[in-house]
């Protein structure tokens, strides 16, 4: 931590900011990973096609999210090497190209977890219609 002194505080800020963000973006792996299971369980145990259709269509919108999530992680990991190798002296520090790119990632950030909520509460809406629910009370009491 002993290097991080030589950084501007604008900087030590962004480094502490991008640790941040590739912590919650490996929850959100997890979690991606949870909804994913849940889909399948419930596309593999529903007959009704159109509940089939709309989980089709939501694991479609989660690919693309991990997708979208993979390009981030990408450019989030180039900002936290380029911070180090300020804080190790190796490079000089760039205020502006730090602050563009600072900028870039909180936008791809902010959309990044707009879409992931959205499609939560999509999930979470379709798993508790009333028609999946209820296959699935009927599937626990009888399963076949």
């Amino acid at each position: 931590m002993e290097t991080l002194n030589a950084l501007s505080s604008r900087a030590l800020q962004y480094t502490v900011i991008a640790h941040k963000w590739a912590s919650d973006l490996e929850f959100y792996k997890f979690e991606i990973e949870f909804l994913r299971k849940l889909l399948d369980h419930h596309f593999f145990t529903t007959r009704d096609s159109a509940n089939r259709q709309n989980i089709i269509s939501i694991n479609s919108e989660l690919l693309k999210l991990e997708a979208d999530k993979s390009q981030f992680e990408r450019s989030l990991n180039e900002q936290i090497k380029k911070l180090e190798l300020m804080a190790e002296d190796v490079i000089p520090e760039d205020a502006t190209a730090l602050s563009g790119k600072q900028i870039k990632l909180e936008h791809m950030m902010t959309a990044f977890f707009a879409r992931y909520r959205e499609l939560k509460k999509q999930i979470f809406d379709l798993l508790l219609s009333p028609g999946l629910r209820e296959h699935a009370i009927q599937h626990h009491a009888h399963p076949n």
